[in-house]
């Protein structure tokens, strides 16, 4: 089960529905948290502040990029402070880390000391996304080897968990993964497997041993197949359970197919209206 968590803040509204999340499973399952804040490179690398101070008539682009850096560093002290009070309030250890650099080179070397990394659906340019996920967060989940949790602003304990199964090797992690979860915060499961008319005795077969293996972990366990295209399977089964997380596999086709069709992941990650767990490793 996860012991270290890196939490991904930039202050946002959807960053503060990952610290509760972060914070909620640290104390369940007590976990060490490590809280990045990144500063991005472009910010201090491109165009923007160049044509800034020339815009503005301001100071010259030296006084004016060292005068954003002091600005970064204090937003960034703000930010880890805040969640390390919180971390304090409830008991829970933790680290902070903030780091200039890349989102996505920065988040693999840090996400190397952990094993879950916690982000916000939305980040702090969500109000002019359109309720979209993301790019930021969309690239950063692409790019991560270890479990990601992407999670909305509003925070419920999860109590229930929507288990995707087709029987791939991705969901089969998503399984075990889902099932040790839902086994220590003692949560409820449903476990949803989509499949096309005339093709139910397939899914069943992976269906009914996903059941019998959540069943002798004791978890009060619901099996349902769905006829239905997997996202719509996963979003339909999410509503009709109340279910407060999903566990899915994560990016199961290749990025070609993915840019072509849009991949089952990407369009939970986008729909879902709870937090989404992204199963990788054993």
């Amino acid at each position: 089960m996860f012991t270290k968590i890196l939490l991904c803040s930039d202050g946002s509204p959807g960053a503060d529905g990952a610290t509760r999340y972060a914070l909620w499973l640290a104390r369940q399952l007590k976990a060490h948290l490590l809280v990045l804040h990144i500063t991005d490179i472009r910010l201090l690398e491109g165009p923007l502040l160049a044509d800034l101070s020339g815009a503005l008539g301001a100071q010259p682009y030296p006084a004016l990029l060292s005068q954003f850096r002091e600005l970064q560093q204090t937003r960034a002290g703000a930010i880890l402070s805040t969640i390390v009070a919180q971390c304090r309030e409830r008991g829970v250890g933790c680290e902070t880390i903030h780091a200039t650099g890349s989102l996505v080179h920065t988040l693999l070397e840090a996400e190397a000391r952990a094993d879950l990394v916690v982000l916000g659906q939305h980040g702090e340019h969500a109000q002019w996304g359109g309720g979209q996920l993301g790019s930021s967060v969309e690239r950063m989940v692409r790019a991560s080897t270890k479990p990601c949790l992407v999670v909305s602003e509003k925070f419920r304990e999860p109590r229930h968990l929507l288990l995707a199964h087709d029987g791939s090797e991705e969901s089969m992690k998503a399984l075990y993964r889902g099932i040790n979860l839902a086994v220590a915060l003692q949560a409820a499961v449903t476990i949803v497997a989509a499949c096309e008319t005339g093709r139910e005795d397939g899914a069943a077969a992976h269906l009914q041993p996903a059941r019998e293996l959540a069943e002798t972990r004791g978890l009060k366990t619901h099996a349902q197949l769905v006829h239905a295209a997997p996202e719509q399977a996963i979003l339909q089964m999410t509503d009709e359970v109340d279910a407060d997380l999903v566990v899915m596999g994560a990016y199961g086709h290749t990025r070609i197919r993915e840019w072509i069709l849009g991949s089952v992941t990407s369009q939970v990650l986008r729909k879902s209206r709870v937090p989404v767990l992204l199963a990788r490793g054993t």
